[in-house]
């Protein structure tokens, strides 16, 4: 049987940068990529290759033409090698507010330090190298005492790195949701790897909260898209208790004022946010 394989697509974004990379991002959403990453001035985004047509890539690069300073690149990567991709191409070790370290298996142990993750990324999004990921964890850090024997809901969960890390810090139990069987799986391996026992993770979406519980959760976590975050919000807030946090990010600086006037349109009160090269993560109370 042959291994599946993903093809990876990096598109170069043509000023102004960050108004184009979003742009890139939103516009490869519509088609079947379904894992995205940045890097510097680039788009990087995989879908399973049998999903990307020539055809489609006709198409692809007739759309994002007038936002790229460049012709797009792609490849076709193995996806048993993904965690050889990510040691080359992304993923170094990274310890986040001299708090959290995060690595994967093929890096050797650092130092002592009072959360120590460890994550095998196969083709899910949240190694932490990503500046949303180590954004959301310092927002969760500031907010350590609202996650002791707390119910916590992680929305796009990729790796699982961010429930992970909410179990660490003592949340009774943590559910995952990606709408990619395989970032489930991923995710749940990940929790068994780092002795985390409270930790599940489901294939689906926000629909999968429609038979749930208002107010079932203490904490909600999205590290998402913008559009994503704009079209299921209200869902999140629906299954998190009064008082609740809502952690955000996958957005960049400029859209946080959008985000805002969105979430007070829902009954919930910003409290914080944090800012790195762009990028930003946001903290709301129900």
């Amino acid at each position: 049987m042959n291994e599946e394989k993903f093809l990876r697509l990096k598109a170069f974004a043509a000023e102004p940068q960050q108004q184009n990379t979003e742009i890139i991002l939103a516009l490869l959403g519509e088609y079947p990529f379904d894992t995205f990453e940045t890097d510097e001035d680039a788009v990087i985004a995989f879908a399973k290759a049998e999903d990307i047509t020539a055809e489609l890539l006709v198409d692809i690069e007739e759309t994002l033409k007038p936002f790229c300073n460049k012709p797009f690149e792609t490849e076709l990567i193995e996806k048993q090698n993904w965690n050889a991709e990510w040691e080359k191409q992304f993923f170094d070790p990274i310890t986040v507010d001299e708090t959290v370290h995060i690595r994967a298996p093929f890096h050797p142990k650092g130092s002592e330090i009072p959360y120590c993750i460890t994550i095998e990324p196969r083709m899910s999004f949240g190694t932490g190298h990503h500046r949303t990921t180590q954004m959301m964890i310092s927002l969760m850090l500031q907010q350590k005492a609202k996650f002791k024997n707390s119910h916590v809901l992680d929305m796009g969960c990729g790796t699982g790195v961010l429930g992970i890390f909410a179990e660490k810090m003592g949340a009774s139990d943590v559910l995952g949701i990606d709408n990619e069987s395989w970032a489930a799986e991923n995710a749940t391996d990940n929790a068994k790897a780092n002795g985390c026992s409270k930790f599940t993770a489901e294939f689906g979406d926000a629909d999968l909260l429609k038979p749930m519980s208002d107010g079932c959760f203490d904490a909600v976590l999205a590290n998402i898209h913008l559009n994503v975050l704009m079209t299921d919000g209200k869902s999140y807030l629906r299954v998190l208790k009064n008082e609740g946090l809502l952690f955000v990010s996958g957005f960049y600086t400029q859209d946080l004022p959008i985000l805002r006037q969105y979430f007070s349109g829902q009954g919930a009160v910003y409290i914080a946010e944090t800012n790195l090269e762009g990028w930003c993560a946001a903290v709301f109370r129900k």
